[in-house]
């Protein structure tokens, strides 16, 4: 089992790796059209080692993703 909070949608960061540059907003995707058809969890040693990764996965899936960090428990 595992259980997580998420960090405030104001500190995502959308990723659109789908044409030739990588496309990076910041902020939540919030178009009503969009929904989370699904989630992935990463281990990054850091925000840009994540965005890099998260990057290729957009283009993998060829689907615009949104990045947050996971609520540390300390």
């Amino acid at each position: 089992m595992f259980a997580a909070g998420l960090a405030d949608p104001t500190v995502s960061t959308v990723i659109d790796g789908r044409g030739d540059e990588p496309v990076f907003t910041d902020g939540p995707f919030v178009e009503a059209t969009e929904w989370a058809a699904g989630f992935w969890i990463i281990d990054a040693p850091d925000l840009d080692v994540a965005l890099k990764l998260m990057c290729e996965g957009s283009k993998a899936c060829n689907r615009r993703l949104e990045v947050r960090p996971l609520l540390s428990d300390t």
